[in-house]
């Protein structure tokens, strides 16, 4: 990797915030932990507890640096996530769209202005209430047996039987989100609403078991006033990809008035479950990940929000749950297929042009006349046709530029970009896709160097090192 003044001065922006707290990945493969000292013109100088004193290390053999966690306020009454043609996720507030541009304001960057041509989806959400993202380590977990877990590089590792749980004041209507890596087939139980968190069994929780193969069951455990009982709920959900592939997104929808619990799969609704005594037994606000043997598996982007209680789209009728072996759950297209359609959150449906958004607001040319609605009203909407897909010059990849570098959210998504200065704890930079652009350095939980070098391809993709 050639070193340039642009890294140099990244490195060095970093030396306040990363002593104690900094991993460097290494082109061979190595990795070092402990603080950055100083930085040179082609070196660094690093210390570690295994080093008797400081070692200068090359800057062309550094591949990448991993940065300590910082999760910004945002602001709004939305999330709006924009992904870009290249894949880049980016998520911030609705400020602006028409033909040629979509505006998003976030915390870490001001309002970033992409090219419409470069943006491939846009989505937005209501913005709940967080309650927990992470992680970003070991404090505020219970172990139930000490060790079986540890941290690394975002994630929750599991190295053998056991289970990690944290306690949360939650709401009665919540969300629970992780994504959950394995090898070869995942065992595994996640509990929620769970009374006990030092109990890797509580007397009071929901729990999904996962237990290897493709099937998933939700079980209830309650206690009350010197009764207790539980029971399964429900049938079996279908999980083609827990066989077909080794990760997933799994979010879970929790209504503990009306005892309502769907669990979706990559964003697929794949199961609803009733709870038809959802006021039996004394639930608390535990979470816990748990294994029940030597298993490799990771959690990694766990998410905990309330939930607004609104469900889109709907489960799979009961026979349609049971697919064949090679069958594989195709993403959900929901999008319309006409694109002056535009879907609000509750799914509904409206033919209108966007003209522009003003005040939170946006306004909508309609057959009926202009229509002002809150940005939180609208889900999504067509950004171009598949005509328009398939017509490079209005459907545009970004162009690979030396000097790119990728920088990670804590959340897992990430932006590319070519870095052009490092100081005061921002980096600046440049995209052909947002223009130019300044970056809180803390925004991110690592930065790739040296990106379009394919020796490095197989080192760099974490999501498959174990």
């Amino acid at each position: 990797m050639k070193t340039t003044p642009a890294l140099l001065l990244f490195l060095a922006a970093c030396l306040p915030v990363l002593a104690q707290e900094t991993e460097i990945l290494c082109v061979d493969g190595s990795r070092i932990r402990g603080s950055l000292l100083g930085v040179e013109t082609d070196r660094l100088q690093f210390e570690a507890s295994f080093l008797a004193a400081p070692v200068p290390l090359r800057l062309s053999k550094v591949l990448e640096v991993s940065l300590p966690v910082h999760r910004g306020e945002a602001k709004g009454d939305h999330v709006a996530t924009v992904t870009l043609a290249n894949g880049d996720v980016l998520r911030g507030e609705l400020t602006g769209i028409d033909k040629d541009v979509i505006k998003l304001r976030t915390w870490y960057a001001g309002e970033l202005t992409f090219r419409r041509s470069m943006v491939d989806n846009l989505e937005i959400q209501d913005r709940p209430d967080l309650i927990y993202s992470g992680p970003d380590g070991l404090d505020g977990w219970t172990q139930s047996e000490p060790g079986t877990w540890t941290f690394e590089h975002g994630w929750l590792r599991a190295k053998g039987a056991g289970s990690i749980a944290r306690k949360f004041d939650l709401p009665a209507k919540a969300r629970f989100a992780f994504d959950l890596s394995w090898r070869s087939n995942p065992r595994f139980n996640f509990l929620f609403f769970s009374d006990d968190v030092t109990n890797a069994h509580p007397e009071n929780a929901y729990e999904l078991i996962i237990q290897g193969g493709r099937y998933v069951q939700l079980h209830k455990r309650w206690s009350k006033d010197g009764k207790s009982g539980s029971n399964t709920l429900g049938n079996f959900a279908n999980v083609p990809e827990l066989v077909n592939k080794e990760r997933c997104r799994v979010e879970i929808l929790v209504d503990r008035k009306t005892g309502l619990i769907r669990m979706l799969v990559n964003g697929r609704v794949v199961q609803d479950w009733t709870d038809p005594d959802p006021e039996a037994g004394q639930h608390g606000g535990g979470m816990h990940f748990s294994t029940q043997d030597n298993v490799q598996l990771r959690v990694s982007r766990i998410e905990v929000t309330s939930w607004d209680g609104v469900l889109e789209g709907k489960a799979p009728d009961q026979d349609e749950g049971f697919m064949d072996e090679d069958d594989t759950p195709q993403p959900e297209n929901d999008a319309p297929v006409d694109p002056t359609r535009i879907r609000l959150r509750n799914n509904d449906q409206i033919a209108g042009e966007m003209l522009g958004i003003e005040n939170g607001k946006v306004k909508l040319k309609t057959a009926f006349g202009d229509v002002n609605l809150p940005v939180s009203r609208l889900r999504t909407f067509v950004l171009h046709t598949k005509e328009q897909r398939e017509n490079p010059e209005i459907y545009q990849m970004p162009i690979r530029r030396n000097g790119d570098v990728r920088a990670w959210f804590p959340d897992g998504s990430c932006v590319t970009f070519r870095l052009l200065e490092a100081a005061g704890g921002k980096l600046g930079g440049d995209s052909q896709t947002f223009g130019k652009a300044s970056f809180e350095q803390k925004a991110f939980a690592r930065i790739e160097f040296n990106l379009y070098e394919p020796e490095h391809d197989e080192l760099r993709n974490r999501g498959d090192a174990w």
